[in-house]
């Protein structure tokens, strides 16, 4: 699988095993990729509570998936 030219806006949600995530699940965190160049190995990923922190691009391209509106 190639990566998309842009994980910008792609993200990814956290919570506890076994346990289905849904939008505004209180047990999960969403991260969304909020920077991206794709000729650095990471992205920049922004938590709901605003914290920002950088992620590998190989990872993020096998966890993130593309953005949609909750």
């Amino acid at each position: 699988m190639s990566a998309p030219v842009s994980l910008l806006g792609h993200w990814y949600a956290l919570g506890p095993e076994g346990v289905t995530f849904y939008p505004g699940h209180p047990d999960f965190g969403v991260f969304r990729v909020v920077e991206d160049n794709p000729a650095l190995p990471d992205v920049l990923i922004e938590n709901d509570a605003g914290q920002r922190f950088i992620l590998a691009r190989d990872l993020a391209c096998e966890i993130a998936i593309p953005p949609i509106q909750f």
